[in-house]
This record gives C-alpha cells, structure tokens and sequence, in this order.
C-alpha cells in the first residue's frame, strides 16, 4: 500500500515554502480564508493535472473565481497591489509517498514556470526512491532551480528513476501505474469526492463510482450470422438480378426497333436534302444570267446624264459671276449689312438705359428708407447729413425723371451719392463695433453670474476671492486630516437680520479670513509664507487661532458679538475678538456714546470719526446659512436685468447689421452708374443713324440685280436633276451589282452544300449499310418519298418531324436502357460500358444465372443461422449472466464492510434487484437451462423463447444505441440505498429531496467511501481519500462512525473542516494542521492528537509525536479494535 507522507508548496498562492506531513487521519482546520481550500486545490493540480476536471475552491459554492494563474500568482484584489508575486518566478508542488510493500519513498511533483506576460509552462515529474527532503529545488546561490535546470538535473543524472512529462494525458497514466495500476475512474471519483454533491441520481453514482462498464464481444456471433445474411442476400441477389437483367433484355428489344426506323428515315432525309441542294443550284444560274443584263443598261445610262450634269454646272458658274460683280447689288448688301449693326448696336444701349434706371431707382429708394431711420444710442443724425440726404436725393430723383442735365452734370451728381451713402456705410459700421463690443462684455457678466448661481445651488459654494480658495485647499491638502480648515463666514449664524448689514459691511473682507486648529497654526503660517508668491495667495487673513482663543468670553453687553453665533470655540473666540467690543448704536446720535459703535443703517463710529459704510461691502451677503439663499436672490435678479439688457443690444445689433448690408458696395454701384450717365444720348445717335441707312437703302435700283440672280438660280436646278438622276442610277447599279454577288456566293454555297449532302447521303451506306437488310428497308422508303406530290422542302419538313420523334423515342428507350444497365452496373459491381450498342454482355449474365443451383445456398443459410445461435447461448449469454453475477457480489462485499458500523441510529445498506423495465430478459438471462433448450428459432409457445429471439434481433439487428442498450449489463439492475433507522426502514431514493442536513451527507460519504473502497481493491495502490468541508451538516456521532469506517477500510484522510466540527474529529484522527493567513503569508502547525487532548484538560504538557513510524503504530492498533 502507498501512503502520502508530506507535501512541500513553494510560491503556491500565499505559501512561499512549507512543507506540512500527514497521518493516516490528517485534519486541515482554520479560519475562512486561511488557506485550507488552498491546499487541497494544490492536490487537485498534482494528482489530477487536466484542469478541465478540476473545480477550484469547490467549498465556495460559485463558479470558479479562482484559476490557475491567480493561485500561481497569489491573487490579492486591492487596489495599491494585485498580487503578491509579480514578474517571473517557478512554483513547485510535490508530495511524498511511502510504499509499504517495497519499504521505499518516492516523490511525485509539478514545477511551473511563471512568466510577466501571464503565460506559463509546467511539467509533471515522478522521481523513484527519493524522499522529499533529499530533492534539491534551491540553487547554491538561494535562488529556485526553474523548470528547465530541475529537469537537466533529475532528468539527466536520476534517469533510471525518474519520469519527467509535459503531455498531461501521458502523466495521468504514468501515476495511475505508478500508484499500482489504478483506473481512469480515479480522477472522477476524487474530484466528485472533494467537490461535495450530494447524491442526486442513485443510478448514476453506482455507474459513476462502483460498477464499472464491462464490454462483452459480439464480433463472433455478429460473423456468423452475418455469415447466415451474406447466404440469404445472395439467393435474394440472384434472382434480384435475373429479374433486372430480363428488364435490360426487354427495353433493348424496344430501343432497337426505334433505331431501326429513325435510321431509315435518316436516310431518306439525307437524299432528299441532296435533291432539294441540286434544284437550287438550276434556279440560280437563271438569276445570274438576268442580272448582268441590267446591270450594262443601267451603266450606258450614267454615262450620259453625268455629261448633262457637267454643262449645267458650267453655265451656272457663269451667270453667278456676272450677278455677283454687279455694283448696284453691292450697295444694296452694304446698306443692308450697317442698317443690321446699328439695330443690334441700339437694343444693346436700350437693355442698357433701362438697368440704369431700375438701379438708379433703387438707389432713391434706398435713400427714402434711410431718411426714415431714427437712429440709436451709438447712431444719431447730425444736421448737415440730413441736408446732404434730402439733396442727394433730389439730384437723383431729377436724373431719373428727365435727362435735361448735362452728361457731366448727372455722372457727379451720382458720385456725390455713391461718397454720401459710404460714409453712412461706415458710420453703421463703427456703430456695429461698440454695440458688439458691450453685447460680449455683457455675455461675459452672463456666465459669470450663471456660474455663480450654479455653485450656489448645486455645490452651496460661495464665490470668494480666488486667493482664498487657492490657500483653503493648499492647507487642506497639507494639514491632511489634522485639522479642518474654515473660512469665517461658513461658520457663524447672524441672529438679527436687521443688523445683517452692518456686520457684513463692518466686518468686511475680514469675514473671507480662513481659521484651523491651534496646534497646526505655525505650521500653517510657515506653508502661507513659503507659498505666498507661487499661488498668489497676497491679501489673505489667516488668523493666530492659538492666541484668538483667549477672546473667547470677552464680549461686551450690547455688542454686535452678540448677534453672531458659532459652534466651533475657535469661531466664536473670533467673533468676540472682532465685534466684542463694536457697540450697537440707536441712530447716529447714540453713536457718539460709544468708543466704537454702528448703527443698523451702517453709520460707523471709531476713532471720533463717523462713516457711512459703503453699500459694496454689504450688498452681497456672506454670512451665514441664511447668505446663501440671499445671494441666489441678487444673482437671479441681476441675471434677469442682465438678460433683458442683451436682449436690447442684440435687436440693435440685428437692425445696424440689416443697413450694413444694405448699404454694402452702393458706392461701387454709383460710380458704374456714373460711368454710363451718357447712354440716353448714345441711343439717340444710333437711332438716328439707323434712320439714314434705311432711306438710302430705298433708293438703290434692284431691276437688274434680280434678273441676273433668277438666271443663275435656273441653271442650278437643271444642275441638281441631272445630279439627281446620276445618283439614283448609281443607287440602282449598287444594288443591282449587290443582288449578282450575293446570287453568285449562293451559287457558290449551294454548289458547297450539294457536295456536302451527297457526301453525307454516301456516308450513311458507310455508318449503316453492314448491318444486315437494313439498306434495302431505307431504298424501300425512298420510293414513298418519290411517290409523294408535294414539293422537295416539303418533303424534307414532314420527313424530319417523323424522324424527330422516332429519335426521341429512340433516345428515351435509349436513356431507360443506361438507367437499367447503370443501376445494374452499380448494384451489382458489373465493370462495363452502360452505353454499348449491342446487348451480348447482359445476355450471357442473364443465361449464366439462369443455371444457378439455389438448394445448395439454403443448406449454408441455415448452417450459418445455426452457428450464430451457438455463439449467442454459448458466450453472450454467459458472459452477461457472469457480469450481474459479479455485481451482486460486489454489493454483496460493499455491504459486508457497511454491516457493523451503524450511523447513530442508521445503518445503510446497498440493494440491488432485477430492473422492472428489463425483467423479462433478466429472467432469462439467469435462468441456468435456458441454453440446454433447442434452436431459438424453433416453432413454440415457450414465452423465455421467445424473449430471447427477441434479445437475439436487437443485438443483431438493432441501432447503435439498442447495441449499447442491451450490452450493458447494468442496465438489467436497479439500484438503491436502504436505510434503517429506529426499527424503521425506508429507501433513500424515495425520500432523497424531503432529508436535509447530515441525513443527506451520511449516504454520501458512506457511497464514496464504499466507491474508494472499490476503487483501492488491490493492496498495492494509494489509500487517499481528500474531502473539502467535510461533514460540516453531521452530528457528533454520524461524524465519529464516518472516521471509523474510513478506518476500518485502510484508507488514509486528508479533510479541511470547520472550526466547529474540531472538537467532535480530533479524537477520532492522528494528525491536525493548522493553517494561518497573516499579511496575505500562509503557514500550516502541525499539532499531534495527544497535544490537543491535554491542552484541553488544562495541561499542555504533551510532546510532539510527529513521527511516521508512531502514527502507523497507532493506525495499526486502532485497525485491530
């Protein structure tokens, strides 16, 4: 047997280097968060390696908040520090283990390499006859061997007994061997084992935990019956076959009648075609013949009007030239051309004229509307532009009304316009300036006071002088929490709002003085000087709060002290020092009674001087709650003010904006207007011009002038028929010359085409005429063909549609041929061509088969049936039986072990009986003569006899799953736990969701301990059993039966259990840890059981008893009880 003696954790969450040793009953105890799960999860890591099957922290009850890389790094979670290893380090987890059998140690472990990036690399190790303490994990200079000098050191020199391995599949099977050639079922049941869950299914825990899967072999049984099937198939194959080969042979027979007639009418088609080729080419050769006739006629033709186009052409070059060098027609163009320039030239001054006078009106009314404007505060009428206006405007209005100034006259007086209404643009514009000007100074007064409002509202924040509220923070960041720092008027009450004022105004910026506790006063005073300059703190009041406090109590009767109130000493020691002796006046009469006084109306009398308080000292108040409220009150209305103000300016700045636009570029438009003042007289001087033209123009004699033209117009007529003429014969004669090629290319093609089809008629006797009496079918067609009194084209058109469709008749049976022969060829493994014409190869299959002797394939089915019934009675059967047997004795041994440890009152007991919904076969099954009965397929009313005909076909016949189904045989068991309790009896899976507490976690503990049991049959294995938070629901005395029976079974314990469970485990246990979390440092003590038991008589007086020997001495003696 392997027993786990010691277990060494290095940077392992919160352990840094511990080495802890267990009994054969170790307790790990400690407060929540010490570190019990810790080590346990360490143990998961080292024995189980794939982290797929781990549930980290599986106490927690959540869904893992932990991982790998968070317990490699020793995660902390707080914000000045995240873990407590940064950088790149190795951690190790190694156990020993002591062998028992071969009296020998050895170590199993992991070392991981950590690296800043967050990756890692581990690798697993198992080194043979080492202890723990004789493997060298440090380096001569203190530092961890990394994963790489480890290996090279135990790989290397210890390589007989030691395995190092990457690949964690390959390790998981080197420690099951290791451990004494355990199961796969190991890392399920320990993982289920540490992380507690209570039994849900009964069923599925005997699956998971006790009975393991048996695989029975049905190879033997499913050959020979597959051997039976193959014999059946085949008889079925052949006459499937046969009949399929006499489809083929049918369709062919059908296919080739259709051949045989489309191709004799192939034939006849082809010799037509040739027929209907030669009389084409007779038809042709007639066309050619006429054509060329025509053609000479229309070419004599052409000839002789293109010499009448030439003489016509001749004689109208000459009359044009003598009409064209007349001079009185010159003249006459002359005249007609200057009359066109001048129209033209005096529209254009028109258009002209008229602009001027649409923008010179424009302009008046321009001026009519400033006359009207009445000026604002930055804009005012000075009396001599009022008379330049009303002159320029008459000027204006005289040019547009008549034209009886001269030219010079009327272009100043529209430059004079165009300087006045400049300097009206300008005037506007300096207006524009100040207007703007005072709008952005009074946005600026807007922000000010929303943000004054907005700090009063939202952040109850005064609005002090800069300097104050920069020296206030700079203490406060300094003195830290020492002392708060006030500001005078924060914290003090006036009493009297009559006399609010007064105080506000006496006081004056010695209200904004900052005050902090006596004993940091020096202190601050030297911040105040060494920071005076830096952040502009000049103009401050810091009081001396260490010598203000002897004010406090001071205050004369009838002072304005006593309208203050504060609750801080240091405050109220101000207000007495400050107004304890300012006495509060009647009127200012009453005021000369008094050394120093002030009247509610804020008259002042000091030094026999009296003054009147100026009100900028008092209009916003500071003091108090109740300022707050009052300076919301001034803002808001200061802002109302304000907004009406803007929005005053802004319709100012609106209509100056409106005449800057209007008055834009006015000068530059008088000036062009100036520029064009001469127009009218222009246009009366081209108008004139014109007039002249026109009447010289009626005197000029135009008699001959026509004549000599209509002359000339005659010859070019006759020119353009003649021309008319030569080109609609050359139209013809293109056409003419385009019919002969084209007929001529026909007769070409059609010559091309009758050799083509005589060759393709020819060629038929060549595809067709070897196969025997089908030429003379085809000659005997051709004779229809000539007897039919329709034309050659005709013919072809009603040959070819029956062609067609005895083709595609043809290509139909043709295609359910190939369907036949591919299906054929498919199912049947044939390796030949579906699309051969003749039919010899499905022919000789067809007559092959017909001679198959069919009673020699009935005796081998029915030899082949009666071996696979063999093998089914034989092996399958038995080996089932055998496989339930061994469960019921497996139980039968788990209960053994259970019978004499009652728990408390209970005491449990594993029951196993014939599944209802498999019982028909598990009667069968069992029952011993059921194999000595005669062939299963035998004819009879035995009701097992049929049961097992019907197992037979499912195993044989059935899916995958019904395979799987019946296979299994636990499938045939049910399974449940019986408890007994008082005298009473009841089945746990009936009552399993109405228990709680330790009723639920008893059957638990009592399965798993029966699964390890199970799982350690051999005595060479590992004894382990881990449990995290165990027993935490159990009473005193389910507690103690529990750690008895994992006694009584030779297994050794490794629990983390609560603080309140302690007192009820440790007689019962050989071994206690303590496990301490101090500053984010793990560390286990280890307390022997002898240590606990005095220090709870009072004593303490025990040694440690640590020694492995001692505590196996124990276990032994405590077996044998």
């Amino acid at each position: 047997m392997k027993w786990m003696k010691k277990l060494r954790l290095i940077n392992w969450h919160y352990f840094t280097d511990e080495t802890m040793e267990f009994g054969r009953q170790t307790l790990i105890s400690g407060q929540n968060g010490a570190g019990k799960s810790t080590i346990i999860d360490a143990l998961q890591v080292l024995f189980i390696a794939d982290l797929r099957l781990i549930k980290f922290n599986s106490s927690a009850h959540d869904e893992a908040k932990r991982n790998l890389l968070s317990y490699l790094r020793g995660k902390i979670g707080s914000e000045e520090k995240g873990f407590v290893r940064e950088g790149d380090f190795t951690t190790y987890i190694v156990a020993e283990f002591r062998d028992d059998t071969k009296r020998e140690s050895f170590v199993v472990g992991v070392v991981i390499d950590v690296f800043r990036d967050q990756n890692y690399e581990e690798e697993f190790f198992i080194l043979n006859h080492l202890r723990l303490e004789e493997v060298d994990f440090i380096k001569p200079s203190g530092h961890l061997r990394t994963r790489e000098e480890f290996r090279q050191l135990y790989g290397h020199e210890h390589r007989s007994k030691s395995l190092f391995e990457r690949n964690k599949g390959s390790y998981q099977k080197a420690f099951l061997a290791r451990m004494g050639q355990m199961q796969d079922r190991f890392f399920s049941i320990f993982t289920k084992a540490i992380s507690f869950k209570p039994i849900q299914n009964v069923r599925e825990f005997v699956y998971d935990y006790i009975l393991d899967e048996r695989e029975l072999q049905l190879e033997v049984m499913k050959q020979n019956f597959e051997i039976h099937e193959n014999y059946r198939r085949e008889m079925e194959l052949l006459q499937e076959r046969k009949d399929r080969l006499q489809e083929i042979n049918d369709k062919f027979a059908v296919f080739s009648k259709w051949r045989e007639t489309a191709i004799t009418q192939d034939f006849v088609i082809r010799r037509l075609k040739y027929l209907l080729e030669t009389e084409n080419l007779e038809k042709l050769e007639g066309l050619i013949s006429g054509l060329e006739e025509k053609v000479a006629h229309l070419q004599n033709e052409q000839q002789i009007f293109t010499i009448k186009e030439n003489e016509a052409e001749a004689e109208a070059e000459k009359a044009y030239s003598v009409w064209q060098n007349n001079d009185e027609k010159k003249r006459k163009e002359e005249l007609e051309e200057k009359i066109t320039g001048l129209e033209i030239k005096a529209k254009e001054k028109e258009r002209l004229l008229q602009v001027f006078q649409v923008q010179l009106d424009r302009q008046i009314k321009l001026l009519e509307s400033l006359e009207g404007w009445g000026g604002n505060e930055y804009w005012t009428w000075r009396p001599a532009e009022r008379q330049l206006l009303e002159k320029t405007w008459g000027d204006l209005s005289d040019i547009l009304e008549s034209n009886n100034k001269e030219v010079t006259e009327r272009a100043n007086y529209l430059r004079h316009a165009g300087v006045f209404l400049q300097e009206m643009y300008e005037k506007f514009s300096r207006a524009s300036f100040q207007i703007e000007d005072l709008i952005g100074k009074l946005n600026k007064d807007k922000e000010d006071l929303e943000q004054k409002i907005n700090d009063l509202e939202k952040n109850k924040q005064r609005p002090y002088p800069p300097s104050v509220t920069r020296l206030k923070k700079l203490l406060e960041e300094r003195l830290a929490s020492r002392s708060q720092v006030f500001i005078f008027c924060e914290e003090t009450e006036i009493l009297d709002e009559t006399w609010r004022n007064a105080i506000e105004g006496y006081l004056h910026t010695q209200k904004f003085d900052l005050l902090v506790e006596s004993q940091v006063f020096s202190e601050a005073l030297a911040l105040y000087e060494r920071e005076k300059y830096t952040h502009g703190l000049e103009g401050v009041g810091l009081v001396d709060t260490e010598k203000e406090a002897r004010y406090k109590g001071t205050m004369e009767k009838g002072s304005l002290a006593e309208l203050l109130q504060a609750d801080h000493p240091i405050i109220q020691a101000r207000i007495e020092h400050l107004l304890g002796r300012v006495m509060k006046a009647i009127n200012e009469q009453n005021l000369r009674s008094y050394k120093t006084a002030v009247t509610a109306s804020c008259m002042s009398y000091q030094n026999l001087v009296a003054r009147q308080i100026p009100m900028k000292r008092y209009e916003v108040p500071y003091i108090g709650s109740q300022a707050l409220v009052r300076q919301l009150e001034i803002y808001r209305s200061q802002l109302t003010d304000l907004e009406a103000e803007l929005k005053k300016y802004t319709m100012m700045e609106s209509n100056n904006k409106s005449w800057l636009d209007r008055l834009s570029g006015q000068q530059f438009t008088l000036e062009k207007l100036a520029d064009q003042a001469d127009l009218p007289e222009m246009l009366r001087s081209l108008v004139e011009e014109k007039l002249q033209a026109e009447k010289d123009l009626q005197g000029v004699d135009v008699t001959v002038v026509e004549h000599l033209e209509q002359e000339y117009r005659n010859w070019k007529e006759k020119q353009q028929v003649y021309k008319d003429k030569v080109r609609e014969l050359a139209e013809s004669l293109v056409e003419k010359r385009k019919d002969l090629d084209d007929r001529k290319n026909a007769k070409t093609l059609t010559e091309k085409n009758a050799d083509e089809t005589l060759i393709h008629w020819q060629h038929w006797n060549e595809e067709y005429g070897a196969e025997e009496g089908l030429l003379q079918k085809a000659e005997q067609r051709w004779l229809e063909a000539e007897r039919q009194q329709v034309p050659t084209p005709r013919k072809i058109e009603n040959w070819e549609g029956n062609y067609k469709g005895n083709i595609t008749r043809s290509e139909q049976e043709a295609k359910e041929l190939w369907k036949l022969r591919s299906a054929y060829n498919t199912n049947y493994g044939l390796n030949t061509d579906p699309d051969v014409e003749d039919n010899q190869t499905y022919r000789a299959l067809f007559d092959e088969i017909r001679g198959v002797d069919i009673p020699q394939y009935q005796k081998k089915l029915e030899d082949a049936l009666r071996e696979s019934e063999e093998e089914f009675k034989s092996h399958f059967v038995y080996k089932l039986r055998e496989a339930i047997e061994l469960a019921h004795r497996e139980f039968n041994r788990l209960n053994y072990a259970l019978k004499n440890f009652p728990f408390h009152q209970d005491s449990y007991h594993f029951e196993v009986k014939a599944s209802d919904r498999y019982r028909k076969f598990y009667d069968v099954i069992m029952d011993p003569n059921i194999v000595e009965k005669g062939s299963i397929f035998d004819t009879g009313t035995d009701q097992k006899v049929d049961t097992l005909h019907e197992l037979f076909d499912l195993l044989i016949r059935g899916e995958i799953g019904e395979q799987d189904e019946f296979t299994d045989y636990r499938r045939y068991l049910d399974f449940d736990i019986v408890v007994q309790s008082a005298g009473s009896r009841y089945s746990f899976s009936q009552v399993l969701r109405e228990k709680s507490g330790g009723e639920t976690q008893t059957p638990f503990y009592i399965a798993i301990l029966a699964s390890f049991h199970h799982l350690y049959s051999s005595d060479k294995t590992m004894r382990l059993v881990v449990f995290d938070e165990a027993f935490n629901k159990m009473d005193e005395q389910r507690i103690q039966t529990s750690l008895r029976l994992i006694k009584q079974m030779n297994l050794q314990l490794i629990a983390a259990v609560p603080d309140e469970k302690m007192q009820h485990m440790v007689p019962e246990v050989t071994t206690t840890l303590l496990v301490n979390n101090i500053n984010f440092n793990c560390f286990v003590d280890m307390i022997d059981k002898l240590i606990i038991e005095d220090d709870a008589d009072g004593y303490g007086t025990g040694e440690p008893e640590s020694d492995w020997e001692e505590v196996h001495k124990q276990d032994s003696l405590f077996a044998a009880q």
